[in-house]
């Protein structure tokens, strides 16, 4: 291998379930559950369509489809007589549902994940490149602040500016954040180009494959909480598929150092600091919540406001919080979230996402990292 490019072997292992979806949303009338087994058996609609066809039920299914709106496909299948066997022959794949389905067992719709054309769950490499960008940033503001002075400056700005105006949530600090990734990466200086563009930013030379196709036994169903800073919890209305505690996923990180000179002891300091600054300015206030280890890093949806943003690394604590509070604000977060306590209690957003998988409760997307050199 050239001595431009360093490749290296990663592993990351889920340590709380990790979801990153497709978009698709699989609703309770495509999905039959076997309680016996704690299993979800996701249907696959053609085989559904032959097995209904030969017992002349179709028409009696889209009745059910678009008439029976709190009723999901297990009951229905369970009035008109459809044996399990049969319906479980129709499925694509299960699910291990574990704590995800609530007492009075009704059932939600479940947000799917990611798969690949052979429908295995993967993880792609652009979510975990996402991730390594938002900690190198995190570890580059934290080391060099007066490089971002005025970053600070300009947000805090577009903050008080959106007093007099409700701010639109799809652009809302979009500049500033352009700026910070700007004045970390794009420090290339080519010929001929403006220094803004993505040419110039040298993590075009940091190369991160997809990750080796997990199994769909690596596959859980799980229900996201909202624990609050005084141990109560929330319950929210959804189902997720997610990679399961202990699942390892394996991929490549190629390191073009002709384009890209961080170097890999570079990136561990970064995932070590991230994991530290998380912890000091969130995680510690939440009660049953282990200290992150140094090589912890936060994967995919559902993880939450600190884990995705460079809030806390540019302003620090305390700064930080008011400042959070007042970007829910500026959004229009609904005054009844209460984010107008979160400086009182030390900390913003007041909720942290959990979820219960056989009786233990995880932190969603947190998982471990370990680079070998090739």
């Amino acid at each position: 291998m050239s001595k431009v490019l360093k490749v290296y072997d990663v592993e990351m292992t889920v340590k709380g379930p990790v979801f990153i979806g497709n978009g698709e949303e699989i609703s309770k009338k495509e999905y039959a559950v076997s309680w016996e087994e704690s299993k979800v058996y996701v249907m696959d609609r053609m085989r559904l369509y032959n097995l209904l066809n030969s017992k002349r039920l179709v028409n009696e299914y889209v009745d059910f489809s678009l008439k029976n709106r709190n009723k999901d496909l297990g009951e229905w299948l369970f009035r008109e007589k459809v044996g399990i066997d049969d319906c479980l022959k129709c499925s694509k794949y299960s699910l291990d549902f574990g704590d995800a389905v609530v007492e009075d067992r009704s059932m939600l719709a479940i947000n799917a994940f990611i798969k690949d054309a052979y429908g295995l769950p993967y993880v792609p490499g652009s979510s975990i490149k996402g991730m390594l960008r938002t900690v190198l940033l995190a570890h580059d503001i934290n080391n060099n602040i007066t490089k971002y002075r005025n970053v600070k400056s300009c947000t805090k700005q577009e903050i008080d500016c959106s007093y007099n105006e409700k701010a639109n949530k799809n652009f809302f600090l979009s500049k500033p954040a352009k700026e910070m990734e700007t004045i970390a990466y794009n420090i290339l200086d080519r010929e001929g180009t403006k220094k803004t563009d993505a040419v110039n930013d040298i993590m075009s030379g940091v190369i991160i494959s997809d990750s080796e196709p997990l199994s769909m036994d690596d596959l859980i169903l799980c229900r996201p909480f909202q624990l609050h800073t005084d141990g109560s919890e929330k319950k929210l209305n959804v189902l997720r598929e997610a990679l399961r505690p202990g699942t390892i996923v394996k991929f490549k990180i190629t390191i073009d150092t002709s384009l890209c000179k961080i170097t890999l002891d570079e990136i561990k300091s970064a995932i070590a600091y991230f994991g530290q600054m998380y912890n000091e300015v969130f995680l510690r206030k939440y009660k049953g919540l282990d200290t992150p280890s140094r090589d912890s890093v936060w994967l995919g949806g559902g993880v939450g406001f600190v884990s995705k943003t460079e809030i806390y690394p540019l302003y620090g604590h305390h700064e930080g919080v008011s400042t959070t509070v007042n970007i829910f604000r500026a959004t229009g977060v609904p005054a009844n979230h209460k984010h107008s306590e979160d400086i009182k209690k030390g900390v913003s957003p007041h909720i942290c996402k959990v979820t219960y998988y056989k009786g233990h409760m995880y932190q969603m997307g947190l998982c471990s990292i370990k680079f070998n050199e090739k």
